[in-house]
């Protein structure tokens, strides 16, 4: 399984590598080429657009392979193409069917006041890269929401709107700020017959999101992100969204570095595969969520075989999925407050551990799951649990400070709680199967012996069925509950989108 898992995301990088067609430089001097995510690009021959409030300008006169109109921007052609400067009221799109463009965000700080910052029409070839050094902004309004805005034909609903079978690539050695307003920060279209392969790829990227509305990142088809920095500071419904496929990182690399500060769901996808990196996620509801309630008869999997991720939920699952979780590798510590029956790990399918150092507590009593473990591991308290038998209250309460030790008393874990939990799951290849270890917590002294094979535990299992969301809908002006501080694409039926609604935005 292991082996398959990096396959797995040997594969996506493979074909996120190939989509990069397009070569960009970050250096300011138009005599210098520089590397970007594995490509080089330059501004020997860029054509240089200055934005101000008073209108867009070319360096050198420059008048091929764009349009201006007012404050619109559109690119027509191929080739690099460098913007700088500020205004309050600007945009920028790439005319549909331009491929081999490269946009160079050098100094930009670009607003908008009723569609997106920057769209990429249908089925475009685009690489954003911001220049190296750079500090740049995107920002919409609220009525880039055509929803919420009826009346206004230009809106996009996304601050950066990637159209149906548009190739995207998202890189660089500088820094992006998305403030989305309208309604999600960036949007990927689908895959349809007559547009092509649509894809995200986010690479060496510094991004920051700030989504209050919607999603930070939502894509239809393929989501890449394989490195960079990407912080998330609020999304009012998912912080990273991909109706198909997400890929996380990639086997043999470090992978992105993903802080959510504040979101509903964290990561979500059909497919979730997370191959390196290291994530933090403090969510309302799942932190990890393999489901599309759009999608019937479809084989949901969570796969992680690297990386590190911490997470935490208040009132959901940590990882749910709608159909196996698949954990082979990686540095995971996940919580749940959650006292109903909401748990840390959680699958409609089969849970299988074979690796990595695994350490999963809940607040809840504990609910039966189909769990396979051929690593070693240890279930703390809680009905179903092993050694500390029925456990009513909390085995440890938040900010505990508490120790997994071995039968000699050597540390084999040691962490500080938080939430309170009423169990405690743990497995590492640090584990002797079929021996004893005690946690160790205040007061409290729980001993639980190690399985393998067909685990007894006291967690997971139940579901929550597909996208179940309870009484929360993006964009209904509720906000989310208060928080605390293989490798193939599948694709859909031609022309029609998740759902089986037609593909018509232009």
């Amino acid at each position: 399984m292991k082996k398959l898992l990096s396959l797995l995301c040997a594969a996506s990088l493979a074909l996120s590598l190939a989509a990069c067609g397009a070569s960009a430089d970050t250096n300011t001097n138009t005599n210098t080429t520089a590397p970007v995510a594995g490509t080089l690009y330059s501004l020997e021959n860029a054509t240089v657009l200055t934005f101000t409030d008073s209108g867009i300008t070319a360096q050198d006169g420059s008048d091929t392979g764009y349009e201006i109109d007012g404050m619109a921007l559109t690119i027509t052609d191929a080739g690099t193409y460098a913007v700088t400067g500020t205004c309050a009221d600007g945009s920028i799109s790439v005319k549909k069917g331009a491929t081999g463009v490269t946009l160079v965000l050098n100094g930009l700080a670009l607003t908008s006041a009723d569609t997106a910052p920057i769209t990429c029409n249908k089925s475009t070839q685009v690489t954003i890269v911001a220049a190296e050094g750079s500090v740049n902004s995107l920002t919409d309004s609220a009525k880039n929401n055509d929803d919420e805005s009826p009346d206004n034909e230009a809106a996009e609903n996304a601050v950066i709107k990637c159209k149906d079978g548009s190739q995207v690539i998202l890189c660089g050695t500088g820094s992006l700020t998305v403030t989305a307003n309208g309604k999600n920060g960036i949007k990927s279209g689908a895959t349809t017959a007559e547009e092509g392969e649509a894809s995200l790829t986010i690479r060496e990227l510094t991004l920051t999101i700030n989504a209050p509305v919607n999603d930070a990142i939502n894509a239809e088809q393929t989501l890449n992100v394989e490195s960079g920095t990407l912080t998330i500071s609020a999304a009012a419904d998912d912080a990273i969204h991909s109706d198909l496929v997400l890929n996380i990182g990639a086997e043999g690399t470090d992978g992105p570095t993903i802080t959510v500060t504040a979101c509903y769901e964290g990561l979500e996808a059909a497919q979730l595969n997370i191959c390196s990196g290291d994530i933090n996620i403090t969510s309302s509801d799942d932190c990890l969520n393999a489901a599309n309630s759009d999608l019937s008869g479809y084989d949901f999997t969570m796969t992680i075989s690297g990386g590190t991720i911490t997470a935490c939920s208040s009132s959901g699952d940590g990882f749910d999925s709608n159909g196996d979780l698949t954990i082979s590798g990686g540095t995971i510590v996940v919580w749940t407050a959650n006292t109903a029956d909401n748990q840390p790990l959680d699958a409609d399918g089969t849970i299988t551990v074979s690796g990595g150092t695994v350490l999963a507590a809940g607040g809840s009593n504990g609910m039966g799951m189909n769990l396979t473990a051929t690593q070693p591991c240890l279930t703390f308290g809680s009905s179903g649990g092993m050694g500390g038998g029925p456990n009513s209250g909390s085995a440890i309460t938040k900010n505990a400070a508490f120790t997994v030790t071995d039968s000699d008393g050597n540390t084999i874990y040691s962490g500080s709680a938080v939430c309170n939990a009423s169990f405690l799951f743990f497995s590492s290849p640090d584990l002797t199967d079929q021996a004893a270890y005690t946690l160790a917590a205040g007061t409290t002294s729980l001993t639980a012996e190690t399985q393998s094979g067909t685990v007894s535990s006291g967690f997971g299992g139940m579901g929550g069925g597909p996208g179940n969301r309870g009484d929360f809908q993006p964009g209904d002006g509720q906000q989310p509950p208060e928080m605390p501080s293989d490798g193939q694409r599948p694709q859909m039926p031609s022309g029609q989108k998740p759902g089986g609604a037609s593909s018509s935005q232009s």
